[in-house]
């Protein structure tokens, strides 16, 4: 991997108070072999406590709160910085969005120079809309969730909306959207 790049996951916290890689995100970027990728997800705490499973009741409730909540400006306020500080750390920085990542990516109204520096690769996204940047849209014939907020997509792969990390082909076509952009024009 190019070392101008770096890598990080931005999906919904099922647990607010944890931002830790589940282990299968954590397998996902293992064999993406990014070696600059970033230990933790959004919001992005390195103090952040261990991993710990949610109950999927629970962390629909969580996903759908921080999705409403992230149309406010109190989220904005919140959470911009550290984002705005995470992608200022490389020159290029690959999101992994994934369910309602996306729109939490929107939100965040990122100022132009920084989205200009962005890719991302959105797995079963939940958005009003795609962001301002370079972004792929890959979804699972079974997700029907996703479906409904994107008809239209760039890619489309077996999985349903739990189970994307998991899909050998979401690893590849994530490697192939990365090493598209890692090619000198």
């Amino acid at each position: 991997m190019n070392p101008r790049w770096q890598v990080a996951f931005l999906t919904g916290q099922s647990d607010p108070l944890r931002c830790a890689l589940s282990p299968l995100q954590q397998r996902f970027i293992d064999a993406l072999a990014a070696p600059l990728a970033v230990p933790h997800n959004f919001p992005y705490d390195p103090a952040t406590a261990a991993f710990r499973a949610t109950p999927l009741w629970r962390a629909s409730i969580a996903n759908a709160r921080q999705y409403l909540g992230s149309r406010g400006l109190a989220f904005r306020r919140r959470h911009r910085p550290a984002v705005e500080a995470l992608l200022a750390r490389r020159e290029r920085s690959l999101l992994l969005a994934g369910s309602c990542g996306l729109e939490l990516l929107v939100n965040l109204h990122l100022p132009r120079d920084l989205l200009d520096r962005v890719a991302v690769f959105a797995y079963g996204p939940v958005a009003r809309r795609r962001p301002d940047c370079d972004c792929l849209l890959l979804q699972g014939h079974d997700d029907r969730l996703s479906r409904w907020y994107f008809p239209q997509v760039d890619v489309r792969v077996s999985a349903g909306h739990m189970d994307y990390l998991a899909q050998s082909s979401v690893l590849q076509h994530c490697r192939g959207y990365l090493a598209a952009r890692q090619t000198p024009a």
